[in-house]
């Protein structure tokens, strides 16, 4: 047993202040259940994984009252242009335009939100969780590091070391592993990890350069070169003087560790196709392999985000998954947490993130194929082009207990609770607004109360702004129907009515 002075407890240790990390904060302090935020780093990630935040994710922040705050500043991200397109050619500068969707179509085809699709690079997103989490009263602490852990029955012990290296004892009743790809936790829990395997290998290198003027009518999301000297991917972070660009590499002839700034400088330029100043700031290797973990939980430990699955960066599937893991696993806590439920609620965080994460990660993987990533049919890709499924499926219409998605979201048992505005208490606002902290009774203008938990019927306790909008078009359910919905919007598997009580499994 570990022999460290005991300092502190709390219900909840987070280790890792990356955006799963944060957001998992920000979800506890929403369900008032007391925490510790351990980032062993002493400030936010300044690599821009992710730049494109999903609807459903962006319903996620709304809930904790952030939607406002990160679509504020994603509008600061593209210093010219907008988000969205796609490039081809030898060079940046030589490159051609893909056809493609129209980016307001796609909006117009989505599923009804109060929501939009947001691209905003994770470096401007993450200081906006933290400043909320902090100025909320959450207990996060950067340049912080767990050092060693062991767990009973009952509790977690962990030894960590503060940033003027005195180690500190924090006994939590659970521990959050939100601590990245390569996990320490995972690895000392031996939690196996299986998938697919890399068909690519990359350098991802972050760098500024000022093409503002050479870009200007041409801006683009991200733009594919190939030439004599290098080959790979730029991806636009504001479309101005910020890049990413993900050079391709073959790991039986080289290794990104054996190539210097000044011969990554030349490259770069090389793949821009022109010879400006160029200034790198942060690189890091990686491929397009699928791992999700065998196990998601071990004990009163539990894996979320990158620690427990990690795929390829194409459709930014990553980062809106570990949020939504986060989301899914607080409510459940909270309630057992508050005597409300058995601690066996807290096994369907596997059951049901897990078959989610294999999913997306597939599709993330097919989409290393340039091509299929824009929904551009080609002769390499035929062979699984079929498998490809809608963005919309993926990040909004998964259905929890069966394993698939749904055509469209009619409040079946395991989806997400369909969007429409309403009026509720003199103000507009979403069907999802009537949901986040408790069991919801929803139904229609007939349909009976449930007793226990709050209940909302339609026509009585709000309108549709829609008035072409009813109950039955909306859910198809009959009117004296109603849904029971879990904290997180989904639909439970139960269905009421004042005639008749039934259990879909």
């Amino acid at each position: 047993m570990l022999q460290h002075h005991l300092n502190e407890e709390t219900p909840v240790l987070v280790v890792g202040g990356g955006i799963v990390g944060l957001s998992a904060g920000l979800f506890l302090h929403h369900h008032q259940i007391p925490f510790i935020l351990i980032e062993r780093n002493a400030a936010v990630s300044p690599l821009p994984r992710a730049r494109g935040f999903s609807a459903r994710t962006l319903e996620l922040f709304r809930s904790v009252g952030l939607q406002d705050g990160i679509e504020a500043v994603a509008r600061t991200a593209w210093k010219q242009g907008r988000f969205g397109g796609a490039r081809r050619g030898r060079t940046m500068l030589e490159s051609e335009s893909l056809p493609l969707a129209d980016i307001s179509k796609l909006h117009a085809e989505a599923d009804p939100s109060p929501c939009e699709l947001i691209a905003c690079p994770q470096t401007l997103v993450e200081p906006v969780l933290r400043r909320a989490l902090e100025e909320r009263g959450g207990d996060t602490r950067f340049g912080w590091e767990l050092l060693h852990f062991e767990q009973d029955e009952g509790r977690v012990t962990a030894i960590v070391r503060d940033p003027l290296g005195a180690e500190r004892t924090i006994s939590a009743s659970y521990v959050f592993a939100a601590d990245g790809g390569r996990s320490e936790i995972r690895r000392r829990l031996n939690i196996d990890r299986h998938g697919i395997d890399p068909n690519r290998y990359y350098l991802n290198i972050f760098l500024e350069a000022d093409l503002t003027s050479q870009v200007a009518g041409r801006t683009f999301s991200q733009c594919e070169i190939a030439n004599e000297e290098v080959s790979g991917i730029f991806l636009a972070m504001n479309n101005a003087n910020q890049w990413s660009f993900h050079l391709a590499y073959d790991p039986t002839v080289s290794q990104p560790e054996q190539w210097s700034d000044q011969q990554l400088t030349t490259l770069v330029k090389a793949a821009i196709g022109a010879d400006i100043p160029v200034t790198l700031r942060y690189r890091s290797p990686w491929n397009t392999r699928v791992r999700v973990a065998d196990r998601y939980r071990d004990g009163h430990i539990f894996l979320m985000g990158d620690a427990a699955h990690l795929m390829p960066p194409w459709g930014g599937f990553n980062a809106n998954t570990g949020i939504a893991d986060a989301h899914n696993l607080i409510w459940k806590l909270a309630r057992v947490l508050n005597g409300e439920a058995d601690p066996a609620l807290l096994d369907t965080y596997e059951s049901e993130r897990q078959p989610v994460a294999r999913r997306n990660g597939e599709q993330a993987w097919l989409r290393t194929d340039f091509d299929a990533r824009f929904q551009i049919r080609s002769e390499d890709n035929s062979a699984f082009f079929e498998q490809l499924i809608d963005y919309g499926e993926l990040q909004m219409r998964y259905r929890y207990g069966v394993d698939d998605t749904v055509d469209a979201l009619r409040a079946q048992p395991g989806t997400r609770f369909p969007h429409a505005w309403i009026g509720h208490q003199g103000h507009r606002r979403s069907t999802l607004d009537l949901f986040g902290s408790s069991f919801v009774a929803i139904g229609g203008p007939s349909a009976p109360r449930r007793i226990g938990v709050p209940s909302y019927l339609a026509g009585t306790d709000f309108l549709f702004v829609d008035e072409s909008v009813t109950w039955r078009s909306l859910t198809g359910l009959a009117d004296d129907e109603a849904a029971l919905i879990r904290p997180d919007g989904f639909v439970d598997f139960s269905l009421f009515s004042s005639s008749l009580c039934r259990t879909v499994v």
